[in-house]
């Protein structure tokens, strides 16, 4: 069985006033509470630790994410091998 290639998205990341975030090539958010939120893309897992985080809009088409709330942190941590639903749960 051929496996088809996406090709990647482009991912930027904006941030105005530390209350509200734009970022786009999201792939999917794997975890997200309001101190936290893990989403994956491209080049990397992003990590956004904050305050009262939100995500207002997530759209799984484009990629486009937007959170409000007091970002406090942005990281990212590099990609692994992909990880099953159980794979990340008992990681």
């Amino acid at each position: 069985m051929a496996e088809t290639q996406r090709a990647p998205k482009n991912h930027v990341l904006t941030i105005h006033n530390r209350e509200k975030l734009m970022a786009t090539g999201i792939v999917r958010v794997d975890f997200f509470s309001d101190e936290l939120i893990t989403a994956q893309t491209d080049i990397g897992q992003l990590n956004i630790k904050g305050k009262s985080l939100h995500i207002e809009t997530l759209s799984a088409e484009t990629g486009d994410m937007l959170v409000t709330g007091k970002t406090e942190a942005v990281s990212y941590t590099d990609n692994g091998p992909a990880l099953s639903f159980f794979g990340r749960l008992f990681k």
